[in-house]
């Protein structure tokens, strides 16, 4: 039983918390002056969420411990089994927040500008509810299975869990993607790039929570903590410097076009 935190998983904790505190200082640097400024602040929030999040886990004070108590009569009397795993909560809380913020990144990149209303700007204030709804949703019963010690219970709410990621991923592989293809081979060409690393990232996760502890403990904490804490950065930090850079790459930063105009 994994019950406590070990020196090598708050080692990697602390290189979260450095590394999405980093993360958000250089995309502020990298986006400064860009027209399209919510790009950077999203993206910067992403990781400045993650940051504090980590530092939550790394001092310890982000976990919990789930145990639960059968309770057998035998022939010397009444015996118990306990049964009880460390569960990084945390992780859950930095998930339900910077998850829709790295998915209103993506659509603002693939969706046109709500310009007005009527049944297109209903159509799409339904589609971008839809997609955070079920994003949400994917979070939350990934967290009841984490903290399920029930077999049945636990992958049950995983089957859920993975239920709502694909509902996610329909969404922005199919009328999201339409719509940015609609703007343009540059619009186009961004938003699959980030929609594919995006997607490869995400699937890197239910795979490490059924290999984990949370799921069948086929590998340690130790190394579940380290392959999170990477993959965390990676779809966090990269993402919204590959975001902020294309933004600027395909507007043009302010400075620049007053000096073409000059």
């Amino acid at each position: 039983m994994d019950t406590f935190m070990t020196s090598t998983q708050e080692t990697w904790l602390w290189i979260g918390t450095a590394g999405m505190a980093l993360g958000a200082l250089a995309i502020q640097v990298v986006g400064h002056g860009m027209k399209e400024s919510h790009h950077r602040v999203t993206s910067f929030f992403v990781c400045a969420i993650a940051a504090c999040l980590y530092l939550l886990m790394a001092q310890g004070q982000g976990d919990i411990v789930v145990s639960k108590a059968s309770l057998a009569l035998t022939p010397l009397g009444v015996g118990a089994d306990v049964s009880a795993e460390l569960v990084y909560y945390a992780r859950y809380i930095d998930w339900v927040f910077t998850t829709p913020l790295l998915l209103i990144g993506l659509l603002t990149v693939g969706l046109k500008p709500l310009t007005g209303g009527g049944e297109s700007g209903r159509e799409r204030i339904g589609l971008v509810a839809g997609i955070v709804g079920a994003d949400v949703l994917m979070i939350l019963t990934g967290l009841f299975g984490a903290l399920s010690l029930d077999s049945t219970h636990k992958y049950v709410w995983f089957i859920v869990s993975c239920g709502f990621f694909l509902a996610v991923l329909a969404l922005i592989w199919g009328p999201v993607r339409a719509a940015a293809a609609e703007q343009g081979a540059q619009t186009a060409a961004l938003y699959n790039k980030l929609l594919g690393i995006l997607t490869v990232l995400w699937f890197i996760y239910p795979v490490l929570w059924i290999l984990g502890t949370e799921g069948t403990s086929t590998i340690s904490l130790n190394t579940e903590v380290a392959v999170f804490t990477v993959i965390d950065l990676t779809a966090k930090v990269g993402f919204g410097l590959l975001l902020v850079t294309g933004i600027k790459k395909m507007s043009g930063a302010p400075a620049a076009a007053e000096k073409s105009a000059a």
